[in-house]
């Protein structure tokens, strides 16, 4: 009977120390929930969808807009020749049609920053450039960026500016509108950005003023004092 007595306890010791080993462990995987968020989770005030950027630039095929000179009158229609989105991410393109000197203007994004879930990134970053070109076939004039997102006042970089600037081109977002009056007209959440050498623009000094769910609301050629609005 004597012999029994050991294997049981050791059998009892086993089960027991079994026992302990698995709550331990149960303790040990719980984790603080944020742990696993993300900056955007944590912060969802200070971040955006990265793919809102196409609110400012991308248009259906066949959407159009008028220009017009505000000194002599000259009047330019706009509209769109050629339009992609890829919905699930920043990337798009939008070619308009200038009737007035018969180029091409694409709009259109590349490579995107540090990106979080569900497509979101910081407002207070540049997540990602818009790009606007000028061409026609048989000449190809420029490409450089037009568009800082998000677009936080003194956002800047610097661009392409053409051959004689290179790339001491300062874009900058100068302002940004919750709500902007021209010609009578109510515009909202208007972005305003300045660009020493406009390189689509022969290099000028230029200001451009970018609506929400509209597009181009207005350009200012400030060496040829040309202010383009739409009509």
């Amino acid at each position: 009977m004597e012999q029994l007595k050991c294997p049981l306890t050791q059998i009892k010791m086993k089960k027991i120390f079994i026992v302990i080993v698995t709550l331990s462990l149960v303790f040990s995987c719980k984790k603080d929930p944020e742990q696993n968020l993300d900056y955007c989770e944590l912060h969802p005030d200070e971040c955006i969808d990265i793919r809102t950027v196409k609110d400012w630039f991308y248009f259906d095929y066949g959407s159009w807009w008028v220009y017009e000179e505000e000194n002599s009158g000259m009047r330019d229609s706009v509209y769109v020749i050629e339009t992609w989105s890829d919905t699930g991410s920043h990337k798009f393109l939008t070619r308009v049609h200038s009737t007035y000197d018969g180029y091409d203007y694409p709009y259109f994004t590349q490579t995107a920053l540090e990106t979080y879930k569900n497509h979101q990134v910081k407002k207070e970053n540049r997540s990602t450039s818009v790009y606007r070109a000028k061409t026609k076939p048989g000449d190809f004039v420029a490409e450089s960026i037009c568009f800082l997102f998000y677009p936080e006042v003194g956002l800047w970089t610097y661009n392409y500016g053409g051959p004689e600037s290179g790339y001491n081109n300062k874009l900058e977002i100068i302002n940004y509108y919750d709500s902007y009056i021209l010609d009578s007209n109510n515009f909202s959440d208007v972005v305003r950005i300045n660009e020493e050498h406009n390189v689509v623009e022969e290099s000028q000094s230029t200001k451009h003023h970018y609506a929400y769910g509209i597009g181009l609301i207005k350009k200012e050629l400030l060496e040829l004092c040309l202010i383009l609005s739409y009509r």
